[in-house]
């Protein structure tokens, strides 16, 4: 016995009222909106909808569940479980770990809108040669070379020394050798209007010291990317692990 509910004139099938509960024990399929005041139970509820509700869930792709507010997506979630969102909100995401075993350049892409701080972690990294290395911020016109501004300390068992950035990028490491391993942190702060502030701190084994530095940044449009090089971009990574966080 089909049962229709049409807005208008409710359940008028014999026997059945709209007055109290509806007990449904198999698959419903509703296509229309569903409004009620009351509660609803049961074992789960798939969404089979791409389109961006007012408010509500959705799947907007395969595997991917959304929340949306006021018609815009806030957060998703997808099949592997990594959850994104809208500026605002605080979801940590990991990226993939890149080993710095070759290679000029160690470069992370794809960074979302929302992300408001980066951290970026090293473990035994080293280069064939002794230019500094230095940390580089870019957008979608590609990674900014000049404009960076600030300080790094080298602090060893016999001395400390402070370094001015060159323009071309955050200083990370400074006074190296080929040997050398560094493993540590770094991490930038969006302070608005696309100005990023940078902080690092990372040890040196040849050298037993530690490289503290701090530094802002100016992008002329929204960070998308961050590349990890050395001075000059001429030395080859050849040891270590390079990840990032964003938040």
């Amino acid at each position: 016995m089909p049962i229709t509910l049409d807005g208008t004139t409710g359940i008028t099938v014999p026997g059945v009222t709209d007055t109290g509960n509806l007990s449904v024990t198999g698959t419903s399929t509703l296509t229309g909106a569903v409004s009620q005041t009351g509660s609803s139970t049961a074992a789960s509820f798939i969404p089979t909808g791409s389109t961006v509700p007012a408010n509500g869930m959705y799947l907007s792709a395969a595997n991917t569940l959304n929340l949306a507010t006021n018609t815009t997506n806030q957060m998703s979630i997808s099949s592997t479980g990594i959850v994104t969102g809208t500026a605002g909100n605080l979801m940590l995401v990991q990226g993939t770990a890149q080993a710095s075993t070759s290679g000029t350049v160690i470069d992370f892409t794809g960074i979302p809108s929302w992300a408001k701080r980066i951290t970026i972690m090293f473990s035994g990294v080293s280069t064939n040669g002794t230019s500094d290395i230095q940390l580089q911020l870019g957008d979608s016109g590609g990674f900014e070379t000049s404009g960076y501004g600030g300080a790094l300390l080298r602090s060893g068992p016999s001395s400390i020394v402070t370094v001015q950035y060159p323009t071309t990028g955050f200083l990370l490491i400074n006074d190296i050798g080929a040997a050398d391993v560094h493993s540590g942190m770094a991490t930038i702060s969006l302070l608005g209007s696309n100005a990023w502030c940078g902080s690092s701190q990372i040890s040196e084994t040849g050298f037993s010291g530690i490289f503290t530095g701090s530094g802002a940044k100016t992008l002329s449009d929204t960070l998308t990317q961050i590349r990890i090089t050395t001075v000059g971009g001429v030395n080859t990574f050849d040891a270590g692990t390079i990840n990032i966080q964003y938040e």
